[in-house]
């Protein structure tokens, strides 16, 4: 089972990313119900046991809700493609999400992240051949601004590959508690 946990987001805010969708030729786009916000992608998980410290690392989870809105459009270089994205506005409040993510993950057992964290929705993959026409799409789309959405809980995914596409299944829900204090960065 391949994991990740993200911030789903809401349908409206999916639909406008949706408008997005050929905006550029040759761009391999992501399918709506696909768009996230990734906090930390877990990765290959066999072992009952430790999937059941995953998700009792992530019901431990507590925070205030807050609100986040997706701005700017922006392009990440890859090894095989390149993705267009919108970024996330980088908010206190979500930099200690992820950090509480990445520490009770860490306690039940995974990997250090690989990757240091970059919010941000992914809507399309292109050829490396392409960056001219993506940079221009990037200042088309540079003053993107979403609503602002509100964080209420996060969600254990998993990522299938079913006929050449990625298929992204809610696994669990993990709501914030407001009876629960605080859990500190470092014990």
């Amino acid at each position: 089972m391949r994991l990740f946990v993200a911030l789903d987001l809401p349908v409206d805010i999916r639909e406008t990313l949706a408008l997005m969708r050929g905006s550029m030729p040759g761009v391999q786009w992501v399918p709506a119900q696909n768009h996230h916000i990734t906090l930390r992608f877990i990765g290959e998980i066999t072992d009952r046991h430790r999937l059941e410290e995953i998700d009792l690392a992530l019901s431990r989870l507590a925070w205030k809700p807050f609100d986040l809105s997706l701005a700017q459009a922006d392009i990440r270089e890859g090894l095989n493609a390149d993705s267009l994205l919108i970024g996330v506005e980088r908010t206190p409040q979500l930099e200690t999400l992820q950090s509480q993510v990445e520490s009770v993950l860490r306690r039940a057992g995974c990997p250090p992240a690989k990757r240091r964290f970059q919010p941000a929705v992914t809507l399309g993959h292109f050829s490396s051949s392409q960056r001219a026409d993506a940079i221009q799409w990037v200042q088309r789309h540079n003053l993107f601004r979403s609503k602002p959405m509100s964080v209420e809980h996060v969600t254990l995914f998993e990522s299938l590959r079913s006929l050449g596409e990625h298929v992204y299944i809610p696994r669990a829900e993990y709501a914030w508690q407001p009876e629960m204090p605080l859990i500190p960065e470092e014990e």
